[in-house]
């Protein structure tokens, strides 16, 4: 297993409450805001065009095929990717990664059913891939086909409540039930952290940044919320996915969420945004400096993926 190195990882918050609660979840933090080793866009252009050459020489092993068709989703070619997927599956048919990808990249061209598709696909073939993460991407589809905009009622909500993503992880666990027969569902703590790492996997090798995602982050971050403290990290889900949002009714709905999950913190709007802010300063700064370090080793004719690795990326410490 590999896992990200950040100068700035463990230094995001000050306060000793949040920092509890980033014990509970270690790196949340850093996921929230951006403050990771992140791929330029200059990198994933250099691996296009290193991969195409491949994939045209007939040359390329199915890896090649996953990280040109990553490469060209991250640079927003989604049809391409989607392409480039079903180029490999007619070349080396039944490989899990060609399902899961699939399955990620028609989520961003929206044909939900079609991701659904191809997630059950991967499940068939590996259903502890990546620790689990796909099946709640597929929980994650599901809930967003489930909800289509539907504002949840945030009044009278109690901490020891589930709603949102976290209800539907909920129900999912207890064998798929129904709204009306989850309702006094509760998570387990173990549960909790597995779907914790399982939406911010996908924040991590998809998009941080993502306002569905940051709402999934923030549902579940609220569970247990009386036994662990107040909802900070929540709070901050839901603020950067109200500055994220381009959608007038999200920008609504998250700006709910957060007044709700920051209520009991005895801290302002002004205090979530100061923090916020200057974390995504402090990831941006530390990617600009990526991306000047890739830039300069593609120009040295280096391998970039290579270089990163050694530097940003290291086998996870034995305990």
């Amino acid at each position: 297993m590999l896992a990200f190195q950040s100068p700035v990882r463990g230094c995001l918050w000050d306060s000793e409450t949040l920092a509890s609660e980033t014990k509970r979840f270690p790196d949340v933090s850093a996921l929230i805001a951006g403050t990771f080793a992140r791929h330029s866009r200059e990198f994933h252009q250099w691996r296009v065009a290193k991969k195409q050459t491949l994939v045209n020489d007939k040359k390329a092993a199915a890896l090649d095929y996953d990280d040109l068709a990553v490469s060209q989703h991250k640079l927003g070619d989604h049809k391409a990717a989607i392409a480039t997927m079903y180029k490999k599956d007619k070349l080396m048919p039944g490989i899990y990664e060609t399902y899961s990808n699939l399955g990620t990249f028609y989520i961003y061209t929206g044909e939900l059913r079609e991701a659904l598709k191809h997630i059950d696909r991967a499940l068939s073939i590996n259903a502890n891939a990546h620790f689990g993460r796909e099946k709640y991407q597929k929980w994650l589809v599901l809930w967003i086909l489930e909800e289509k905009g539907a504002v949840e009622d945030e009044a009278g909500f109690r901490p020891d409540m589930l709603r949102g993503f976290a209800a539907m992880v909920a129900r999912m666990e207890a064998g798929g039930v129904s709204k009306e027969a989850g309702k006094n569902l509760r998570l387990e703590e173990a549960q909790i952290q597995a779907a914790v790492r399982g939406v911010t996997g996908m924040m991590f090798f998809a998009d941080f940044d993502n306002p569905i995602l940051l709402e999934a982050l923030g549902d579940l971050l609220r569970v247990g919320a009386t036994r662990q403290g107040p909802s900070y990290l929540a709070s901050l889900c839901y603020m950067h996915a109200m500055f994220k949002s381009e959608d007038p009714q999200a920008k609504k709905r998250y700006s709910k969420l957060f007044e709700n999950a920051s209520s009991s913190t005895r801290r302002d709007e002004a205090y979530y945004k100061s923090i916020l802010q200057s974390a995504l300063n402090q990831g941006e700064k530390l990617n600009e400096s990526i991306r000047a370090e890739e830039m300069a080793w593609i120009a040295e004719g280096k391998d970039a993926a290579v270089e990163f690795q050694k530097k940003y990326l290291q086998p996870e410490a034995k305990k």
